[in-house]
Protein backbone atom coordinates (compact mmCIF):
# COMPACT_ATOMS: atom_id res chain seq x y z
CA UNK A 1 0.00 0.00 0.00
CA UNK A 2 0.60 3.61 -0.48
CA UNK A 3 1.26 6.02 2.24
CA UNK A 4 -1.70 6.68 4.75
CA UNK A 5 -4.32 9.12 4.13
CA UNK A 6 -4.74 11.58 7.25
CA UNK A 7 -7.88 12.47 7.73
CA UNK A 8 -7.30 14.69 10.25
CA UNK A 9 -5.27 17.09 8.42
CA UNK A 10 -7.22 16.46 5.48
CA UNK A 11 -10.60 18.33 7.09
CA UNK A 12 -8.38 21.14 8.32
CA UNK A 13 -6.81 21.99 5.12
CA UNK A 14 -9.89 21.18 2.34
CA UNK A 15 -12.37 23.83 1.72
CA UNK A 16 -14.48 20.71 -0.04
CA UNK A 17 -14.22 16.86 -0.16
CA UNK A 18 -16.47 14.94 -2.32
CA UNK A 19 -17.37 11.47 -1.44
CA UNK A 20 -17.67 9.13 -4.94
CA UNK A 21 -18.59 5.61 -5.72
CA UNK A 22 -20.69 2.94 -6.48
CA UNK A 23 -23.89 2.40 -4.35
CA UNK A 24 -23.51 0.44 -0.95
CA UNK A 25 -20.48 1.22 -0.03
CA UNK A 26 -21.14 3.42 3.27
CA UNK A 27 -20.29 6.40 1.32
CA UNK A 28 -23.12 8.70 3.32
CA UNK A 29 -21.88 7.29 6.59
CA UNK A 30 -18.10 8.18 5.41
CA UNK A 31 -19.02 11.78 4.81
CA UNK A 32 -21.00 12.02 8.30
CA UNK A 33 -18.15 10.81 10.17
CA UNK A 34 -15.67 12.69 8.57
CA UNK A 35 -18.06 15.55 9.60
CA UNK A 36 -18.13 14.15 12.90
CA UNK A 37 -13.94 14.40 12.63
CA UNK A 38 -14.02 17.79 10.96
CA UNK A 39 -15.94 19.25 14.55
CA UNK A 40 -13.26 17.21 16.87
CA UNK A 41 -10.77 19.10 15.05
CA UNK A 42 -12.31 22.59 15.57
CA UNK A 43 -13.89 23.16 12.02
CA UNK A 44 -17.29 24.44 11.20
CA UNK A 45 -18.11 21.36 8.86
CA UNK A 46 -21.34 20.90 6.53
CA UNK A 47 -22.42 17.48 5.16
CA UNK A 48 -24.79 17.88 2.60
CA UNK A 49 -26.34 15.08 0.57
CA UNK A 50 -27.58 14.81 -3.06
CA UNK A 51 -28.77 11.44 -2.52
CA UNK A 52 -32.75 12.29 -2.14
CA UNK A 53 -32.69 8.71 0.17
CA UNK A 54 -32.90 9.79 3.96
CA UNK A 55 -29.43 7.65 5.11
CA UNK A 56 -27.60 11.04 5.62
CA UNK A 57 -30.37 11.81 8.57
CA UNK A 58 -30.37 8.33 9.83
CA UNK A 59 -26.94 8.15 10.08
CA UNK A 60 -26.94 11.01 12.44
CA UNK A 61 -29.78 9.50 14.21
CA UNK A 62 -32.13 12.39 13.36
CA UNK A 63 -35.43 12.44 12.33
CA UNK A 64 -35.72 14.09 9.12
CA UNK A 65 -33.01 16.83 6.80
CA UNK A 66 -34.30 19.56 4.66
CA UNK A 67 -33.02 21.74 2.68
CA UNK A 68 -31.72 24.03 5.03
CA UNK A 69 -28.21 23.30 7.10
CA UNK A 70 -29.41 22.00 10.13
CA UNK A 71 -27.02 22.13 13.12
CA UNK A 72 -26.00 18.27 14.54
CA UNK A 73 -25.85 18.38 18.71
CA UNK A 74 -22.04 17.09 19.38
CA UNK A 75 -20.07 17.98 21.81
CA UNK A 76 -16.87 19.26 20.23
CA UNK A 77 -14.80 22.66 19.76
CA UNK A 78 -16.28 22.88 15.81
CA UNK A 79 -19.55 22.54 14.89
CA UNK A 80 -21.34 20.01 12.48
CA UNK A 81 -24.19 21.18 10.44
CA UNK A 82 -26.16 18.92 7.82
CA UNK A 83 -28.44 19.23 4.86
CA UNK A 84 -30.13 16.86 2.62
CA UNK A 85 -30.70 18.85 -1.35
CA UNK A 86 -34.06 19.93 -2.59
CA UNK A 87 -33.87 19.88 -5.73
CA UNK A 88 -37.00 21.11 -6.83
CA UNK A 89 -36.22 24.26 -4.14
CA UNK A 90 -33.09 24.82 -5.42
CA UNK A 91 -33.79 25.08 -9.09
CA UNK A 92 -36.57 27.31 -8.44
CA UNK A 93 -33.92 29.47 -6.25
CA UNK A 94 -31.53 29.21 -9.51
CA UNK A 95 -34.22 30.71 -11.55
CA UNK A 96 -34.73 33.57 -9.04
CA UNK A 97 -31.49 34.69 -9.53
CA UNK A 98 -30.61 34.41 -13.05
CA UNK A 99 -33.68 35.58 -14.14
CA UNK A 100 -33.28 39.47 -16.18
CA UNK A 101 -36.76 40.69 -14.64
CA UNK A 102 -39.86 39.72 -12.88
CA UNK A 103 -41.44 38.47 -16.48
CA UNK A 104 -39.53 36.06 -17.36
CA UNK A 105 -39.52 34.51 -14.03
CA UNK A 106 -43.71 34.51 -14.18
CA UNK A 107 -43.19 33.23 -17.31
CA UNK A 108 -41.09 30.39 -16.61
CA UNK A 109 -42.55 29.20 -12.94
CA UNK A 110 -45.95 29.56 -14.29
CA UNK A 111 -45.02 27.15 -17.38
CA UNK A 112 -45.80 23.49 -17.16
CA UNK A 113 -42.12 22.49 -19.09
CA UNK A 114 -40.27 24.13 -16.08
CA UNK A 115 -41.69 21.71 -13.16
CA UNK A 116 -40.35 18.38 -16.06
CA UNK A 117 -37.19 20.45 -16.46
CA UNK A 118 -36.69 21.26 -12.71
CA UNK A 119 -38.05 18.08 -11.55
CA UNK A 120 -37.29 14.74 -13.66
CA UNK A 121 -35.01 15.94 -16.43
CA UNK A 122 -32.16 13.96 -16.35
CA UNK A 123 -28.90 15.66 -14.37
CA UNK A 124 -31.15 18.53 -12.75
CA UNK A 125 -30.77 16.99 -9.40
CA UNK A 126 -26.38 17.46 -10.13
CA UNK A 127 -26.92 20.76 -12.16
CA UNK A 128 -28.80 22.24 -8.80
CA UNK A 129 -26.34 20.68 -6.38
CA UNK A 130 -23.49 21.84 -8.14
CA UNK A 131 -24.98 25.52 -7.76
CA UNK A 132 -25.62 24.71 -4.14
CA UNK A 133 -22.34 23.60 -3.82
CA UNK A 134 -20.97 27.06 -5.34
CA UNK A 135 -23.45 28.66 -2.68
CA UNK A 136 -22.53 27.09 0.04
CA UNK A 137 -18.33 27.95 -1.01
CA UNK A 138 -19.17 31.23 -2.24
CA UNK A 139 -20.96 32.39 1.35
CA UNK A 140 -17.99 31.65 3.59
CA UNK A 141 -20.78 30.28 7.07
CA UNK A 142 -18.86 27.15 6.89
CA UNK A 143 -14.69 26.04 6.63
CA UNK A 144 -15.46 22.66 4.85
CA UNK A 145 -18.14 21.50 2.78
CA UNK A 146 -18.19 17.89 2.52
CA UNK A 147 -20.79 16.59 -0.59
CA UNK A 148 -22.13 12.66 -0.50
CA UNK A 149 -22.99 12.03 -4.24
CA UNK A 150 -25.71 9.84 -4.80
CA UNK A 151 -24.64 6.37 -6.53
CA UNK A 152 -23.11 6.11 -9.76
CA UNK A 153 -22.30 4.24 -12.60
CA UNK A 154 -20.40 6.84 -14.46
CA UNK A 155 -17.37 8.60 -12.98
CA UNK A 156 -18.16 12.10 -13.04
CA UNK A 157 -22.43 12.65 -13.67
CA UNK A 158 -21.95 14.60 -10.80
CA UNK A 159 -19.66 17.47 -12.52
CA UNK A 160 -20.61 16.58 -16.60
CA UNK A 161 -24.52 16.92 -15.72
CA UNK A 162 -24.35 20.96 -15.74
CA UNK A 163 -22.12 21.11 -18.92
CA UNK A 164 -24.38 18.56 -20.31
CA UNK A 165 -27.77 20.32 -19.81
CA UNK A 166 -26.71 23.64 -20.82
CA UNK A 167 -25.60 21.63 -24.05
CA UNK A 168 -29.05 20.14 -24.53
CA UNK A 169 -31.15 23.73 -23.55
CA UNK A 170 -28.23 25.55 -25.84
CA UNK A 171 -28.22 22.85 -28.61
CA UNK A 172 -29.71 22.02 -32.09
CA UNK A 173 -33.07 21.31 -30.73
CA UNK A 174 -33.33 24.69 -28.91
CA UNK A 175 -32.59 26.86 -31.81
CA UNK A 176 -35.49 24.49 -33.82
CA UNK A 177 -38.04 25.62 -31.28
CA UNK A 178 -36.84 29.58 -31.04
CA UNK A 179 -36.72 29.90 -34.75
CA UNK A 180 -40.81 29.88 -35.16
CA UNK A 181 -40.58 33.01 -33.46
CA UNK A 182 -37.54 34.86 -35.64
CA UNK A 183 -36.07 38.49 -34.70
CA UNK A 184 -39.19 38.11 -32.06
CA UNK A 185 -37.05 35.87 -30.12
CA UNK A 186 -34.37 38.61 -29.99
CA UNK A 187 -36.94 41.18 -28.72
CA UNK A 188 -38.34 41.99 -24.98
CA UNK A 189 -39.86 39.21 -24.04
CA UNK A 190 -43.07 40.79 -22.83
CA UNK A 191 -43.61 42.56 -26.25
CA UNK A 192 -42.88 39.07 -27.93
CA UNK A 193 -45.55 38.20 -25.90
CA UNK A 194 -48.27 40.45 -26.97
CA UNK A 195 -47.31 40.21 -30.70
CA UNK A 196 -46.73 36.79 -30.97
CA UNK A 197 -50.22 35.45 -29.77
CA UNK A 198 -52.41 35.51 -33.02
CA UNK A 199 -49.53 33.54 -35.15
CA UNK A 200 -49.17 30.92 -32.39
CA UNK A 201 -52.96 30.09 -32.47
CA UNK A 202 -53.24 30.27 -35.77
CA UNK A 203 -50.36 27.39 -35.51
CA UNK A 204 -52.04 25.81 -33.06
CA UNK A 205 -54.82 25.23 -35.03
CA UNK A 206 -53.23 23.96 -38.11
CA UNK A 207 -51.25 21.73 -36.13
CA UNK A 208 -53.34 20.50 -33.58
CA UNK A 209 -50.55 20.61 -31.00
CA UNK A 210 -50.79 23.39 -27.98
CA UNK A 211 -47.66 21.72 -26.88
CA UNK A 212 -45.87 23.27 -29.35
CA UNK A 213 -46.21 26.74 -28.41
CA UNK A 214 -46.18 26.06 -24.45
CA UNK A 215 -42.60 24.12 -24.84
CA UNK A 216 -41.59 27.34 -27.49
CA UNK A 217 -42.62 29.94 -24.81
CA UNK A 218 -40.58 28.43 -22.11
CA UNK A 219 -38.00 27.63 -24.06
CA UNK A 220 -37.94 31.67 -25.19
CA UNK A 221 -38.12 32.62 -21.61
CA UNK A 222 -35.55 30.06 -20.09
CA UNK A 223 -32.96 30.80 -22.81
CA UNK A 224 -32.55 33.84 -21.30
CA UNK A 225 -30.51 32.18 -18.56
CA UNK A 226 -28.09 30.18 -20.42
CA UNK A 227 -25.40 33.15 -19.75
CA UNK A 228 -25.48 32.73 -16.34
CA UNK A 229 -26.20 28.77 -16.40
CA UNK A 230 -22.83 29.24 -18.72
CA UNK A 231 -21.06 31.40 -16.18
CA UNK A 232 -22.21 29.71 -12.55
CA UNK A 233 -20.62 25.96 -14.87
CA UNK A 234 -16.99 27.75 -15.72
CA UNK A 235 -17.21 28.93 -11.86
CA UNK A 236 -17.99 25.22 -10.33
CA UNK A 237 -15.66 23.37 -12.61
CA UNK A 238 -12.88 26.09 -11.18
CA UNK A 239 -13.84 25.61 -8.30
CA UNK A 240 -13.87 21.61 -8.72
CA UNK A 241 -9.66 22.35 -9.61
CA UNK A 242 -9.01 24.44 -6.83
CA UNK A 243 -6.14 23.08 -4.28
CA UNK A 244 -8.74 23.13 -1.20
CA UNK A 245 -11.08 20.63 -3.08
CA UNK A 246 -10.68 17.23 -3.49
CA UNK A 247 -12.58 13.86 -4.18
CA UNK A 248 -12.62 10.84 -1.80
CA UNK A 249 -13.53 7.63 -3.04
CA UNK A 250 -15.24 5.04 -1.11
CA UNK A 251 -15.18 1.92 -1.57
CA UNK A 252 -15.32 -1.80 -0.33
CA UNK A 253 -13.35 -5.08 -0.79
CA UNK A 254 -15.31 -6.33 -3.65
CA UNK A 255 -14.85 -7.09 -7.03
CA UNK A 256 -17.40 -4.66 -8.84
CA UNK A 257 -16.72 -2.05 -6.09
CA UNK A 258 -13.27 -1.95 -6.38
CA UNK A 259 -14.12 -1.55 -10.34
CA UNK A 260 -15.94 1.53 -10.18
CA UNK A 261 -13.76 2.78 -7.99
CA UNK A 262 -10.72 2.49 -10.48
CA UNK A 263 -12.60 3.93 -12.90
CA UNK A 264 -13.86 6.74 -10.60
CA UNK A 265 -9.46 7.33 -10.26
CA UNK A 266 -9.20 7.22 -14.15
CA UNK A 267 -11.39 9.56 -14.79
CA UNK A 268 -10.74 11.83 -12.14
CA UNK A 269 -7.43 12.05 -13.06
CA UNK A 270 -8.01 12.86 -16.50
CA UNK A 271 -9.81 15.87 -15.53
CA UNK A 272 -7.21 16.99 -13.40
CA UNK A 273 -9.07 16.85 -10.55
CA UNK A 274 -7.35 16.30 -7.18
CA UNK A 275 -7.85 12.77 -5.47
CA UNK A 276 -7.66 12.78 -1.60
CA UNK A 277 -7.21 9.01 -1.69
CA UNK A 278 -9.23 5.84 -1.37
CA UNK A 279 -11.38 4.77 1.95
CA UNK A 280 -11.87 0.68 1.73
CA UNK A 281 -14.92 0.41 4.10
CA UNK A 282 -15.96 -3.05 5.76
CA UNK A 283 -12.49 -4.72 5.67
CA UNK A 284 -12.12 -7.92 7.69
CA UNK A 285 -8.96 -7.55 9.97
CA UNK A 286 -6.77 -9.79 10.71
CA UNK A 287 -7.58 -11.88 13.65
CA UNK A 288 -5.66 -12.44 17.35
CA UNK A 289 -5.50 -15.61 19.21
CA UNK A 290 -8.42 -18.32 19.61
CA UNK A 291 -9.05 -17.06 23.23
CA UNK A 292 -8.29 -13.70 22.95
CA UNK A 293 -10.99 -13.72 19.80
CA UNK A 294 -13.92 -13.58 22.45
CA UNK A 295 -11.83 -12.15 25.29
CA UNK A 296 -11.31 -14.98 27.67
CA UNK A 297 -8.33 -16.66 29.24
CA UNK A 298 -6.81 -20.21 28.56
CA UNK A 299 -7.91 -21.15 31.83
CA UNK A 300 -11.78 -19.50 31.38
CA UNK A 301 -11.69 -21.34 28.31
CA UNK A 302 -10.60 -24.83 29.38
CA UNK A 303 -13.20 -24.24 32.32
CA UNK A 304 -15.91 -23.64 29.37
CA UNK A 305 -14.79 -26.84 27.60
CA UNK A 306 -15.60 -28.96 31.01
CA UNK A 307 -18.73 -27.99 31.30
CA UNK A 308 -21.75 -29.50 28.99
CA UNK A 309 -23.32 -26.63 26.75
CA UNK A 310 -25.29 -28.82 24.49
CA UNK A 311 -25.80 -32.59 23.44
CA UNK A 312 -23.96 -33.49 20.67
CA UNK A 313 -22.37 -29.93 20.40
CA UNK A 314 -18.75 -29.87 18.96
CA UNK A 315 -15.91 -29.10 21.52
CA UNK A 316 -15.59 -25.26 22.43
CA UNK A 317 -11.94 -25.14 21.07
CA UNK A 318 -12.90 -26.79 17.43
CA UNK A 319 -15.57 -24.47 16.85
CA UNK A 320 -13.70 -21.57 17.78
CA UNK A 321 -10.96 -22.51 15.59
CA UNK A 322 -13.38 -22.68 12.64
CA UNK A 323 -14.35 -19.59 13.69
CA UNK A 324 -10.92 -17.97 13.68
CA UNK A 325 -10.07 -19.89 10.31
CA UNK A 326 -13.29 -18.43 8.41
CA UNK A 327 -11.95 -15.09 9.89
CA UNK A 328 -8.84 -15.66 8.29
CA UNK A 329 -10.00 -16.70 4.79
CA UNK A 330 -12.51 -13.19 5.06
CA UNK A 331 -9.17 -11.26 5.91
CA UNK A 332 -7.06 -12.50 2.88
CA UNK A 333 -9.80 -11.98 0.74
CA UNK A 334 -10.32 -8.61 1.62
CA UNK A 335 -6.44 -8.16 1.61
CA UNK A 336 -5.69 -9.86 -1.98
CA UNK A 337 -9.16 -7.54 -3.48
CA UNK A 338 -6.97 -4.48 -2.36
CA UNK A 339 -3.81 -5.40 -3.54
CA UNK A 340 -5.38 -4.04 -6.74
CA UNK A 341 -4.69 -0.58 -5.61
CA UNK A 342 -1.05 -1.67 -4.63
CA UNK A 343 0.23 -0.23 -7.86
CA UNK A 344 -1.62 2.91 -7.78
CA UNK A 345 -0.05 6.36 -6.27
CA UNK A 346 -3.28 6.57 -3.97
CA UNK A 347 -3.30 6.64 0.03
CA UNK A 348 -5.72 3.52 1.04
CA UNK A 349 -6.98 3.69 4.47
CA UNK A 350 -8.71 1.06 5.62
CA UNK A 351 -11.96 0.66 7.71
CA UNK A 352 -12.81 -2.49 9.42
CA UNK A 353 -16.14 -4.47 9.23
CA UNK A 354 -18.69 -3.95 11.78
CA UNK A 355 -21.39 -6.33 12.57
CA UNK A 356 -24.00 -3.73 12.56
CA UNK A 357 -25.76 -0.81 10.78
CA UNK A 358 -24.04 2.26 12.34
CA UNK A 359 -26.80 4.69 13.56
CA UNK A 360 -26.47 7.92 15.44
CA UNK A 361 -23.67 10.21 16.83
CA UNK A 362 -22.00 7.10 19.00
CA UNK A 363 -21.67 5.10 15.89
CA UNK A 364 -20.37 7.80 13.68
CA UNK A 365 -17.75 9.03 16.29
CA UNK A 366 -16.47 5.85 16.44
CA UNK A 367 -15.81 5.61 12.70
CA UNK A 368 -14.30 9.06 13.16
CA UNK A 369 -11.56 7.82 15.70
CA UNK A 370 -10.83 4.91 13.14
CA UNK A 371 -10.26 7.34 10.66
CA UNK A 372 -7.50 9.22 12.66
CA UNK A 373 -5.88 6.03 13.33
CA UNK A 374 -2.67 5.55 11.41
CA UNK A 375 -1.52 2.30 11.91
CA UNK A 376 -2.83 0.44 9.12
CA UNK A 377 -1.83 -2.53 7.13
Amino acid sequence: MTAALHFADLVRRQRVIVCCGSGGVGKTTSAAALGVLAASQGVKALVMTIDPARRLAQALGLESLGHDPQRVLLEAPGELWAMMLDSKRAFDRLVEQLAPNPGVREAIFSNRYYQQVSTTLGGSRELVAMERVLEAVNDGGYDLLIVDTPPSQHALDFLDAPARIVSLLDGSMTGLLLRPYGLAARAQFRLFQQSSNVALKFLERLTGVQMFAELSAFMLAFSSLFDGFKARSHQVQALMREATTCFLLVCTPETGSLRQARLFATRLEQESLHIAGVLANRVHAAPVGRSAMIGLSPDDLALLEQQAIEPGAAPLAERLTSVWEDTWRLHDADSSALAAFAGVALAVHQVPHFNHDLRGLADLQRFARLLEREDQP
